[in-house]
Formats: structure tokens, C-alpha cells, sequence
């Protein structure tokens, strides 16, 4: 082989490992962004799961509570009383009107 040969295939070598190693480094920063976006996104979704699930808790909690003996009763009066408009027979209520 000839020393222009040899030249020509040590180039030729070179500049397909140099191409490899591009793609290679272009394929893992593309993997890393879309990664880095994927985790993004979770995180959202992980925290706004989490506020539903304290909501959602919190709802638990109250019906625990107006679901036991004890508060039903008065559960039941609250009802009553803000939505029916409901009072009991010896009670009086009144009524403020503002005046114009």
C-alpha cells in the first residue's frame, strides 16, 4: 500500500468515527431533553394529584365526622335550617331589611 492510501483510509476512518461520535452525542442530548421535558410534566401532575388528594381527604374527614352518631343530629339541624329554611315551633326569627 501506498503512503496516499494509507493517508486516505486513516481519513476515511477518522471522519466515520467523527460522524459516530456526533450522532452519538446528538442522540443523547435529544434523549436528555425529552427526559428533562417527561419530568417536568410528571412533577405537574404529581402536584396537582396531590392537591386533589388533600382535597379529597379533607372531604373524607368531614364526612366521617357528620356521618358519626354523635354529629348527625346536628348535621341533619345545618341542613335543615341553611337550606329548607327550617326552624323549630317555639323559635322566633327575624329578619333584618336594610332601609333605603
Amino acid at each position: 500500500m501506498s503512503l496516499k492510501q494509507k493517508s486516505e483510509k486513516k481519513h476515511r476512518r477518522s471522519f466515520f468515527f467523527g460522524f459516530v461520535t456526533a450522532a452519538a452525542l446528538i442522540y443523547a442530548v435529544v434523549t436528555l431533553i425529552s427526559t428533562q421535558v417527561s419530568i417536568a410534566q410528571k412533577t405537574t401532575e404529581y402536584e396537582e394529584l396531590s392537591a386533589k388528594l388533600v382535597q379529597v381527604k379533607t372531604e373524607n374527614e368531614q364526612l366521617k365526622r357528620y356521618s358519626s352518631t354523635e354529629y348527625r343530629l346536628d348535621y341533619i339541624e345545618e341542613i335543615a335550617r341553611e337550606e329548607l329554611d327550617y326552624s323549630y315551633a317555639d323559635e322566633k326569627i327575624y329578619y333584618f331589611v336594610p332601609s333605603n
